[in-house]
């Protein structure tokens, strides 16, 4: 199952037509260049991040994933996954699986 996080971050190309991209998703449509950026699925992570396409699989959807992020390209991915942390970080001071929870549970 997957979720949408509330403080979604996306990059200025998902911004302009968020619903479009989230509905894409949803619908397992052929989308070249999308990644979401993901809670982590185990605690050795900080975030993770899929290409649209691995979202199709049945396993990925069975683990539950929670998405933070939407970019329309792989460099914005990782430029989004970025901010993230260093937003993290001004809040909380540091950076790990525990605060980055924190912050997208609020």
């Amino acid at each position: 199952m997957i979720t949408w996080n509330r403080k979604i971050y996306m990059d200025t190309e998902v911004a302009k037509k968020p619903y479009k991209y989230r509905r894409l998703v949803e619908r397992k449509k052929i989308l070249r260049n999308f990644y979401c950026i993901t809670l982590p699925a185990d605690e050795r992570n900080l975030m993770d991040i899929y290409s649209s396409r691995e979202l199709w699989f049945k396993y990925r959807r069975i683990m539950g994933l929670e998405i933070i992020g939407m970019a329309a390209y792989k460099e914005s991915a990782g430029e989004l996954a970025a901010k993230i942390v260093m937003d993290v970080i001004d809040k909380y001071g540091d950076i790990n699986s525990e605060n980055l929870k924190a912050y997208f549970s609020k």
